[in-house]
């Protein structure tokens, strides 16, 4: 299996169907397709070779969604940048994984020149922002919308789909290498414990970098769910995008959450009884703060995932049972 089979099949099924939202920005599968496939050629016109690690230091975007198809169809291997680091542990990132082709956004363009000379490995660097590319530098939508379309290289099963940094113990992050089977196991067994059922809407609030979310990203793919998008996680607009994208999936951490509960922006009045699942993990939540998020979201199942990046990165689920008094009690 290879983790671009999703979008074959979704443009085969329901081509015409919504695959991302982004602010005013929408594209069908059709659409989605075009631009991956655009963009698989540009990059191996930039001399992409099979195997070869392609960084992305962004804030959430549709641009993410395209980098990660775009790179697995082209052949390449997926090199998310935590956009947390400081300048030395990207450029350690960056030549780490040795990435030749390096992919940033506004907010990061400035420091990306500086870091760029000490990684000598980025051949190319590219910008994702909204607005013209400056100077010389190569443009995200330019790549996307006039490179001549590829076919979909297929790596599949055991050949490397990303390099996924984790920051787990001391000194500099260590890069985990996971293949297209890694990831494609993982995402059978959320798909096996009810996460992103067909026809589902998923919201990406917790950020694109992370395995976690990469993670619930491929099931939406396998069942060509819809995929909302938001740049970064603020409660009030998290709760505008759910009621108006009908949204029926999120995953959040505890701290993520905790917030959302305690914003004024959680009591004005809102439908949010799309909103079916709600996911959570990566660190502690105290039983009070869960009592109020399942108290703001009523119709809404809330399940716990325990997982580390080694694992690709599923582990465990507690689903909705263990979230009642009883369930508590039980496990």
């Amino acid at each position: 299996m290879n983790l671009t089979q999703g979008l074959h099949r979704a443009l085969q099924q329901h081509p015409d169907k919504t695959a991302v939202i982004f602010g005013a920005r929408r594209q069908s599968f059709r659409e989605l397709h075009e631009r991956v496939s655009c963009l698989a050629g540009a990059l191996r016109a930039l001399g992409m070779r099979p195997g070869d690690r392609v960084a992305m230091l962004s804030l959430n975007s549709d641009h993410y969604i395209e980098y990660q198809l775009g790179v697995l169809w082209g052949g390449g291997v997926l090199t998310p940048l935590n956009t947390r680091w400081s300048a030395a542990e990207i450029a350690y990132a960056l030549n780490d994984s040795g990435a030749r082709i390096w992919i940033v956004d506004d907010r990061w363009l400035a420091a990306a020149e500086e870091i760029r000379t000490d990684a000598p490995c980025v051949e190319h660097l590219v910008h994702s922002g909204d607005a013209p590319a400056p100077g010389s530098l190569l443009g995200f939508d330019e790549l996307a919308e006039i490179g001549d379309p590829a076919p979909d290289a297929r790596r599949a099963h055991s050949d490397l789909a990303g390099v996924f940094y984790t920051g787990g113990t001391t000194g500099f992050p260590k890069g985990v290498m996971l293949s297209h089977l890694n990831l494609w196991c993982s995402a059978m067994s959320a798909l096996a414990a009810g996460i992103a059922p067909r026809g589902s809407t998923y919201l990406h609030a917790a950020p694109m970098f992370h395995l976690a979310d990469f993670g619930l990203t491929v099931p939406q793919w396998i069942n060509g769910n819809t995929q909302v998008v938001v740049p970064a996680f603020e409660p009030a607009t998290l709760l505008d995008s759910i009621a108006e994208h009908g949204v029926n999936e999120v995953l959040l951490v505890p701290t993520m959450i905790q917030l959302l509960s305690d914003h004024p922006a959680a009591h004005q009045a809102r439908d949010l009884a799309c909103l079916e699942r709600v996911l959570y993990g990566a660190s502690p939540l105290s039983e009070a703060a869960l009592d109020r998020a399942m108290a703001l979201l009523p119709a809404s199942e809330f399940i716990q995932g325990y997982g580390m990046t080694e694992l690709a990165p599923l582990a465990t689920l507690l689903g909705a049972k263990y979230h009642t008094p009883q369930g508590r009690l039980a496990g």
